[in-house]
């Protein structure tokens, strides 16, 4: 069973949406790696959840500016194959490093700045601009890799994909209720909405 798009989920910090994620197929799990961060991720957190699934990338998650100067540092005990960050004042860092990049931001504005300017250096971007019209996102769509982390529902889904046609959805994962023990909810909906049965 395949997904019909790609997916990304974001803020993975426990092994029941690591498990469940990569059993569904999605592409790539992020994780916060700023120590600095509420949700930092330890390399030997990291190293325990990533040894039980396969299949997909990892992204090491920078959402702060105060990252700026120590991304290579900070990536140095994680097995990752990408980097995401959400301030443009971190891309060419993050470039340096190696890793596949992605940027991330609410601005519609700035996701057209930033391909311009960083244009395929750039893996792709992910956009969460809850004021975006459909015309304008399906028209960026054309010109650059966005990923949609905003307006996805379960319901939504589908159309998203028809009209707009990213290159695919940005989820977000949640903590445990307690140690082992999750609900999945609206994630695990849209997963399964996304569910590509001739694939199966």
């Amino acid at each position: 069973m395949a997904l019909k798009t790609f997916v990304i989920v974001s803020g993975i910090n426990n092994l029941s949406d690591a498990r469940y994620c990569a059993g569904m197929l999605v592409n790539q799990l992020g994780f916060n790696i700023e120590k600095q961060h509420n949700n930092y991720t330890d390399p030997q957190s990291f190293k325990e959840l990533s040894e039980w699934v396969s299949g997909v990338e990892f992204v090491g998650e920078f959402e702060l500016e105060s990252s700026a100067g120590s991304l290579k540092e900070q990536i140095a005990e994680y097995d990752l194959q990408a980097i995401m960050v959400s301030s443009v004042s971190l891309i060419n860092e993050a470039l340096s490093t190696g890793k596949s990049v992605i940027y991330r931001t609410d601005r519609l504005a700035d996701a057209r700045e930033a391909w311009e300017k960083w244009g395929k250096q750039l893996d792709y971007i992910i956009l969460e601009d809850e004021s975006a019209g459909t015309n304008d996102l399906a028209q960026l769509a054309t010109t650059s890799p966005i990923v949609l982390g905003s307006g996805v529902s379960v319901d939504t889904v589908e159309a998203i994909l028809d009209n707009i046609q990213p290159k695919g959805i940005a989820l977000k994962g949640g903590n445990e209720i307690r140690p082992g023990y999750k609900e999945f909810d609206e994630m695990a909906d849209i997963l399964e909405a996304l569910e590509d049965d001739e694939w199966a």
